[in-house]
């Protein structure tokens, strides 16, 4: 589905003076009706940069095209080439990634985070591309075995769409490694819980509040730790500027200043509303039970569960990160805090006929 923002009126922004290195750069930017890549996408319009998108399905590209964007079709799963997509390309952002289809079978999504990745990296080679910031996701720690956890912390990928996510980053860094020492620059931006305008993943949480429906799985104590959308964009073109003494070979894990507990989350929401509350908790194991039986009956016929363990890890697995690293390096200071993010996040959706 196309990220309904792209279909919004385009702002001119100017570029600012510490992404000065991107102009007179042809830019790709692969997921491009996604969320994280649709953001990303549309402010490199905004900046008046040569930018083209890659979506997945010919109608995508289609509406897109017909908002004046320049679009074209690369599907990750797809045997062909894609050199005349990466013809004269300076700067790939590889966001496009196979998301919440569990319906697919863990082989699809080491098919297309892992395979396609993989040798889309490699033709970005070929084809003479100067930076590839590929996009994993914070998802490769899971739950948390360090609070706050850094990009030296240990891996916990916790469904197949983290171990694909994470087998896909080592894939990248391990093939960049091969590559000359004035070769192409390649760095993994890996971002946190991502919300704001253009979401419609947590949408559903949002939407269970304001019809006094959300109900509290567990303690709510769980940490989260947010990234509203302009940051995590801002540090995905961080990582497309910064010298290569900085970025090159590196993992970012990228985030709001501070995480907060679901409770909170569910408080912020409740208090943008106005809404009411439900103070009822339910225990974990029988909605992560509901959740395998949903898995298992579905996944043969491909239908998409109602209910499935990923979304009940939501609620169980903590998620805490040191910014340490991308504060030093990229020079990134997010500036949305979670409580006016989720406000600006919920006014979006009303203004939308979502809520």
């Amino acid at each position: 589905m196309v990220n309904l923002t792209l279909l919004e009126p385009l702002e001119h922004k100017e570029l600012p003076q510490e992404f000065a290195d991107l102009a007179g750069k042809k830019l790709l930017v692969t997921g491009a009706a996604g969320f994280i890549g649709g953001a990303l996408f549309k402010r490199l319009v905004e900046y008046g940069l040569d930018v083209t998108g890659t979506v997945l399905y010919p109608q995508e590209a289609e509406t897109l095209r017909q908002q004046g964007y320049n679009i074209e079709v690369l599907d990750l799963a797809s045997a062909q080439s894609w050199s005349d997509i990466l013809a004269d390309v300076d700067i790939v952002f590889n966001i496009a990634a196979l998301f919440q289809e569990v319906e697919q079978g863990e082989a699809m999504y080491f098919k297309v985070n892992v395979d396609g990745t993989l040798k889309l990296i490699k033709e970005a080679n070929e084809a003479g591309v100067e930076r590839f910031v590929h996009c994993s996701t914070v998802g490769v720690h899971g739950h948390v075995k360090e609070i706050p956890c850094t990009e030296n912390s240990p891996y916990n990928p916790m469904d197949e769409y983290h171990r694909s996510k994470l087998d896909g980053e080592l894939a990248v860094l391990d093939y960049a490694k091969s590559l000359p020492d004035d070769g192409m620059i390649v760095t993994v931006n890996r971002p946190a819980m991502a919300y704001g305008p253009g979401d419609v993943r947590m949408m559903k949480i949002f939407k269970a509040i304001a019809n006094g429906k959300f109900i509290m799985i567990g303690s709510g104590e769980t940490l989260a730790h947010l990234g509203y959308v302009d940051d995590q964009t801002d540090s995905l073109i961080l990582g497309a500027v910064k010298p290569r003494t900085d970025v090159h070979l590196q993992s970012f894990n990228i985030a709001s200043g501070s995480h907060i507990t679901l409770n909170q989350l569910a408080q912020y929401i409740a208090k943008a509303g106005p809404y009411k509350l439900s103070k009822i908790k339910i225990p974990v194991a029988p909605v992560w039970l509901a959740g395998l039986l949903c898995e298992i009956i579905c996944k043969p016929f491909g239908i998409k569960p109602p209910i499935f363990r990923r979304r009940v890890g939501f609620f169980t697995h903590n998620r805490s990160f040191d910014l340490s690293k991308a504060r030093r390096l990229l020079n990134y200071n997010p500036q949305m805090e979670a409580e006016p993010g989720i406000k600006k996040t919920l006014d979006w959706y009303k203004s939308q006929g979502l809520i």
